[in-house]
């Protein structure tokens, strides 16, 4: 089961420290169903939106974290990423990560963090600890690609907030209700058509 999908950004302070990712598009799926004490009073709606925020910053400066040092080994520098084209999306190793969130860290349950490193932004997946992270990952591949080449996000950062709702259309499809697919070559191309054929409606 994915618990929620963010998208944000990379890169570094002055210092070459990250510097505070901000969140473009952000979505859950489930509920942290040990969010809650037992027998402690039901948390208001507002209380409810503000700790979810938090969960999904603290995610986002996560994998903006990993994102950094995994360069710093490299010897390159948060301004070195690759530049891609709608056309052209290559992920290299470093640009693939994953790591886990001990209970209480932000989450109540324990939850594994799959991201990808495109550009000068990351997406990253939340998923339950038990999650098949292979077929999380190969998902996450075949999602990031579709956006930018349907959505032509790289090219237009701005899309991420003029197209959220294509984007959560999307997800839908990939994943729906946070439940992730097994698809073969035919299966996303048979997705893939039916959600164009939806977006340009």
């Amino acid at each position: 089961m994915v618990y929620g999908f963010v998208i944000h950004t990379l890169g570094s302070g002055p210092n070459g420290s990250p510097k505070l990712s901000r969140v473009i598009y952000s979505r859950l799926f489930g509920h942290d169903s040990l969010d809650d004490k037992p027998g402690a009073a039901a948390p208001s709606m507002q209380n409810v939106r503000t700790r979810r925020k938090k969960q999904i910053e603290i995610v986002a400066r996560q994998t903006e974290s990993l994102w950094l040092l995994r360069r710093q080994v490299l010897g390159k520098t948060a301004s070195e990423y690759t530049v891609h084209t709608d056309d052209s999306i290559a992920l290299h190793e470093e640009d693939v990560g994953v790591y886990g969130l001990g209970p209480a860290d932000p989450f109540q349950q324990e939850k594994v963090v799959l991201w990808l490193a495109v550009s000068s932004f990351g997406f990253s997946l939340v998923c339950e600890s038990q999650e098949n992270l292979t077929l999380a990952e190969s998902t996450l591949r075949m999602l990031v690609r579709y956006l930018a080449d349907s959505l032509k996000l790289l090219t237009h950062s701005s899309n991420f907030l003029l197209r959220a709702d294509r984007i959560e259309l999307s997800l839908d499809k990939f994943m729906p209700h946070g439940q992730l697919l097994f698809l073969n070559h035919q299966a996303v191309q048979a997705l893939e058509k039916e959600l164009n054929a939806s977006i340009t409606m």
